[in-house]
């Protein structure tokens, strides 16, 4: 009766413990990102990218973000938000546009869409803009996003666990290499992990 009485007891434990990692664990992430993540164009040449969520599981009402890139090497030529018409045929644009070498955008939905509305033309990935750029000079820009906010479909909140991949695009025929340590950075480093490995071998 005893043994039937400690399994019991570890049951419920377990049960008990199994449900907070349930309830305590985070939701799946949605995703903010740019598409293509890398390409190489010419000098003088168009080219453009889409800022894709994905990973929805709730429609999304609005959005504001801020896309900085290097304005040496490319130039903003224009932006599309919402191409595919997901979010409704009346919507709000408030997007400050382009100012040096970034862009800032803030979009909301047609207000006579639903929640339901949304959801059904959403789906769990859409084009949020489209943006275009002409190269200017070689070199590899990055393409970043930051303060990315979703709302939901009405608006009363903001969507939680929202991450950002960026991307980046190299202006030049040759292609380009990312930047790599000096000679005198890396023999500073080695100098440092030197004397890091002499001091170990004192104390010893």
């Amino acid at each position: 009766m005893k043994r039937f009485n400690r399994t019991l007891r570890l049951l419920a434990v377990t049960a008990v413990a199994l449900g907070t990692l349930l309830s305590t664990a985070p939701a799946e992430a949605i995703t903010v990102s740019i598409s293509p993540a890398t390409q190489t164009i010419g000098t003088g040449s168009s080219t453009s990218v889409d800022i894709i969520v994905s990973d929805l599981t709730d429609p999304v009402g609005g959005f504001s973000l801020t896309l900085t890139f290097d304005d040496l090497l490319l130039s903003g030529d224009g932006f599309t938000n919402d191409p595919d018409g997901k979010m409704g045929a009346l919507p709000l644009d408030l997007s400050g546009g382009f100012s040096g070498g970034s862009l800032d955008l803030f979009f909301a939905a047609d207000a006579l869409e639903t929640e339901a509305s949304l959801g059904a033309s959403e789906g769990a990935s859409f084009i949020l803009a489209t943006v275009k750029f002409t190269g200017l000079a070689h070199g590899l820009s990055p393409l970043t996003l930051s303060d990315v906010i979703l709302s939901n479909w009405d608006g009363s909140s903001t969507l939680a666990g929202v991450e950002s991949v960026n991307g980046e695009i190299c202006v030049g025929e040759g292609g380009c290499e990312k930047p790599v340590p000096e000679p005198g950075t890396l023999a500073l480093l080695g100098l440092g992990m030197l004397g890091m490995g002499l001091t170990r071998r004192r104390r010893g």
